[in-house]
């Protein structure tokens, strides 16, 4: 299942779901796939893209793709750990 004959139409969805769906709907979407996939470097793309449709001026503009970063890392770092 974790070809990329799945993860194409898969990105394709989760794109649909980032413009479409509220942004916590789509986070949550990309916490499940971080997980369940390794190495899945496609969120780093849909934080990006979560930060040009919803970051505010105010603040840190980049807060999803750091936060995105932080926990692809965090992952990365538990599956070395947790023997399957």
């Amino acid at each position: 299942m974790k070809t990329p004959l799945v993860r194409i139409p898969l990105f394709i969805l989760v794109f649909i779901a980032v413009l479409v769906l509220p942004w916590y709907f789509s986070a949550m979407i990309l916490i499940g796939l971080t997980i369940y996939y390794p190495l899945y470097l496609e969120v780093i793309f849909f934080s990006f893209l979560f930060d040009i449709l919803y970051s505010s001026i105010y603040r840190f503009p980049y807060t999803a793709l750091s936060t995105a970063v932080v926990f692809l890392v965090v992952v990365m770092f538990v599956r070395t750990r947790i023997r399957f």
